[in-house]
C-alpha cells in the first residue's frame, strides 16, 4: 500500500455517533466525481456526505430511516457557510468547473526526472482542492427538499380479488408485531419524564376499526383502546374518526392513537376527539428504528413510545396602511402536551423548542419551509460569524427567536406550522388564512 491516509481519525466536535471525518469524504469525493456531479448517500448520519458534497459544487442525495439524523443533517445544512469558488461559466453553475489557478495554489508545475533529462518543459497539474475563491463572498446551501417515500396505502375496501389475501396477511403480521413491540415496551413517555404504563394488552374480541385495547396500569385502571397507524405512511383522518366511534360506542376511556407519522388533519381530529365523538385521545410518536429489529435488543423501552405535543401558535394579521397588502405574523408560544393520566395539558415555552419551520403557502401535500428558527441552539453562530459585517444583531436574535418575519398570504389560502422537538419528533399544525386574528 503506497497511499496511507494516517493522522485523519474520528470527526471533531460530533454531533452524532458515528459521524465521519469530513475530510476523508472529501477526498473520496474529489476523487471520484466532478463539479456537479450526483453523489448519493444511503447513510446520512449527521449529514457528512452532503455537506461536503455541498461545498465542493456535487448535487447529493441522502437517506436514512430514523429522524434524528435528519434533523441534525437539515439543521447542519441550513447553517453551514462555504467559500465561493470561481466558476468557469456562472450561467451553467458548478457543472462548468471551477478555475483554477498558479497564483491560488491550484495549478502547479509537474517536475519529473524525464522532464529533466529530456530538457522537456514541465507540465502543468490541477490540485482540485485548491480552486480560486471569490473573495469577501459567503456561500450557504443551495435550497433542498426533505421528502419521505408514502407506499400505495392498504386497500380497506378491497373487493377480494387476487392478492388481497397477502395484503391481509402483511397487515396481520404488522399488527402482531406491533403488539409484540407494545407488550415488551408498555411505557408510553410523556413530556416531563411522567409515563403511561399499559397492562392487558390484547387485540379485541370483535372490532372494526381498533387494533388493540389495554388497562391503564399507573391510572384509575380504566380499558383503553389503540389503534394502530400503517406500517409505511402516515395516520389520516379516516383511521382517527372511525377508532374514535368505535372506542366511545364500546365505552372506552381513552384512545392512544399510535403512528410513525400523522396527517396535520387527523392530528387536530385527534385534539379534538373528546368534543367531537365523546372520547378523548391521545397521539403517541412510535420511532420508526423499531421497525429494526435488532435495535430492539439495545434500546431503551422508553425511546419506543412517546407522547407529542400540538403546536400553540398565534396567527394574527398586522396593522396595514390603506392600499398596502395584508400581511401576517406567526408567534410559536410552545407546545402543548396532553397528559392522559391526570386529564390536563402541560406547556412548553416556544423559546425551549429545538427549531421551529413555517410555509407561508402550505398546499396540504408538501412542506416548504420558508422561513427556519433555531430559538434554543447557536445553530447560526457560523453564519453570524460570516455574515457579521453586513447583517445587524437582530437579525440573528430574530432567527434564534419565535416571530415569524411579516409575510402575505399565498395562493392556497393556508399556512403550516412545524416544530421539531428534543426527540426529533415533527410536529405539525395548519391554520387557514381566515383564521388569522
Amino acid at each position: 500500500m503506497t497511499n496511507w491516509w494516517d493522522g485523519l481519525g474520528g470527526a471533531k466536535d460530533r454531533a452524532y455517533v458515528v459521524q465521519t471525518n469530513a475530510e476523508v469524504i472529501k477526498r473520496c469525493i474529489l476523487m471520484t466525481t466532478k463539479p456537479g456531479d450526483l453523489v448519493l448517500d444511503p447513510t446520512c448520519g449527521s449529514g457528512t456526505t452532503a455537506y461536503v458534497a455541498e461545498q465542493w459544487g456535487r448535487r447529493w442525495i441522502t437517506v436514512d430511516t430514523s429522524r434524528v439524523p435528519l434533523a441534525l443533517a437539515r439543521q447542519r445544512l441550513l447553517t453551514a457557510t462555504f467559500d465561493y469558488w470561481k466558476l468557469k461559466d456562472r450561467e451553467r453553475g458548478p457543472a462548468s468547473g471551477f478555475e483554477y489557478s498558479a497564483g491560488g495554489g491550484g495549478i502547479v508545475l509537474h517536475i519529473t526526472s524525464s522532464t529533466i533529462a529530456g530538457d522537456e518543459a514541465p507540465k502543468d497539474t490541477v490540485i482540485v482542492d485548491r480552486p480560486d475563491k471569490e473573495r469577501g463572498v459567503t456561500r450557504i446551501s443551495g435550497p433542498f427538499c426533505v421528502e419521505a417515500t408514502i407506499p400505495t396505502p392498504l386497500d380497506w375496501d378491497s373487493s377480494g380479488e387476487a392478492g388481497d389475501s397477502t395484503e391481509a396477511e402483511e397487515y396481520g403480521s404488522y399488527l402482531d408485531r406491533m403488539l409484540d413491540v407494545l407488550r415488551r415496551a408498555p411505557m408510553l413517555q410523556l413530556h416531563g419524564g411522567n409515563t403511561v404504563t399499559l397492562k392487558n394488552i390484547r387485540p379485541p374480541a370483535k372490532s372494526l376499526a381498533l387494533s388493540a385495547e389495554a388497562i391503564v396500569e399507573n391510572g384509575s385502571e380504566q380499558p383503553v383502546a389503540l389503534v394502530f397507524g400503517p406500517e409505511n405512511g402516515a395516520v389520516i383522518e379516516r383511521s382517527v374518526s372511525e377508532a374514535a366511534r368505535e372506542a366511545h360506542g364500546k365505552g372506552y376511556a381513552h384512545l392512544y392513537v399510535i403512528g410513525f407519522a400523522i396527517q396535520a388533519n387527523a392530528r387536530q381530529l385527534v385534539e379534538q376527539c373528546d368534543a367531537v365523538f365523546g372520547v378523548p385521545a391521545t397521539y403517541v410518536q412510535a420511532t420508526p428504528d423499531l421497525m429494526m429489529g435488532d435495535l430492539l435488543k439495545t434500546m431503551r423501552s422508553s425511546q419506543i413510545f412517546s407522547v407529542c405535543g400540538l403546536p400553540d401558535i398565534r396567527f394574527g394579521k398586522l396593522p396595514q396602511a390603506a392600499g398596502d397588502s395584508v400581511q401576517y405574523e406567526v408567534t410559536l408560544r410552545g407546545l402543548d402536551v396532553f397528559d392522559p393520566i391526570t386529564m390536563t395539558p402541560s406547556h412548553i415555552r416556544g423559546a425551549d423548542a429545538p427549531a421551529w419551520l413555517l410555509d407561508t403557502d402550505y398546499n396540504g401535500l408538501v412542506f416548504h419551509g420558508r422561513q427556519v428558527f433555531f430559538p434554543r441552539t447557536g445553530a447560526w453562530d457560523n453564519l453570524k460569524k460570516a455574515l457579521k459585517a453586513t447583517h445587524d444583531e437582530s437579525v440573528w436574535d430574530h432567527l434564534a427567536g419565535t416571530v415569524s418575519a411579516p409575510f402575505e398570504g399565498g395562493e392556497h389560502g393556508q399556512i403550516a406550522v412545524k416544530v421539531i422537538d428534543d426527540r426529533g419528533n415533527e410536529l405539525i399544525v395548519v391554520k387557514s388564512l381566515a383564521d388569522a386574528e
